[in-house]
């Protein structure tokens, strides 16, 4: 697939690779390059737009630090998609809402819903006993059908049974546990690390084996510290970005 043939504007005061840079990504936003899809070689477009190479490779390589290109030696560059901007690590802001703001389409799948015993590291994150029952859930969120964190739950059945009878495909887990006192979490303490996917992790995340992840795991307590919820949060680490806002007072 080629560019539309366009000639760049030289009597405005716009940089010629800024408005290359712009044709390339209104091409990529209209579907005209799709994700996966190769570009012009930098030669075709020296030649179709007649700037020089330095120009060209100028509104590439902008293109490539903003994610919408990579480039594979010997091969080309191609169409990826741009990396999702989280806010995890600052706010609890349900997924949804955090894609949504990102212009794409959330989906949530649930894998599992179930009931287990405790086993004794777990039952020492949760506070209870050994062999207690538990509520274990692993979910699969999407963006624009791309599957972007695969996140497993684990809840103290005796306060939280509750939620049992709500559908998270909808839902969000930490909204359903505000609706009662003993459950609302006000306090999370979360651990990341950049780990190597697993066979799982890899099939569960459309990605290859010993791909790097991001690994959140968090322990959430209600407002007298009794611990309510933990979980493990694997994100994709080619398509998600994490902020975090230091302010001082």
């Amino acid at each position: 697939m080629t560019l539309d043939i366009k000639k760049l504007d030289r009597t405005v005061p716009i940089p010629l690779y800024f408005q290359l840079k712009s044709i390339i990504l209104k091409e990529i936003k209209n579907g005209n390059f799709p994700v996966g899809s190769s570009i012009p070689t930098e030669n075709e477009l020296h030649e179709t737009f007649h700037i020089s190479r330095t120009t060209v490779r100028q509104a590439i390589n902008e293109l490539r630090q903003e994610g919408w290109l990579y480039r594979e030696s010997t091969k080309g560059t191609f169409v990826t998609k741009p990396k999702q901007k989280e806010t995890l690590i600052r706010s609890s802001e349900p997924f949804n809402q955090q894609i949504l703001r990102t212009g794409q389409v959330p989906r949530t799948e649930v894998g599992e819903l179930k009931v287990i015993q405790a086993p004794e590291e777990l039952a020492k994150t949760l506070q209870i006993d050994v062999g207690d029952k538990v509520i274990y859930m692993m979910r699969r969120r999407f963006a624009d059908e791309i599957p972007i964190v695969l996140m497993q739950n684990y809840l103290p059945y005796e306060i939280c049974k509750f939620i049992l009878e709500h559908d998270f495909t909808v839902e969000s887990l930490y909204e359903v546990l505000s609706t009662k006192e003993e459950t609302k979490v006000c306090n999370v303490n979360r651990r990341v690390e950049a780990l190597k996917a697993s066979s799982e992790e890899a099939e569960l995340l459309n990605i290859k084996i010993k791909n790097p992840i991001l690994c959140f795991t968090s322990v959430a307590q209600n407002t007298d510290k009794q611990v309510v919820e933990t979980s493990v949060m694997s994100y994709r680490g080619d398509m998600t970005v994490f902020e975090v806002n230091v302010s001082e007072e």
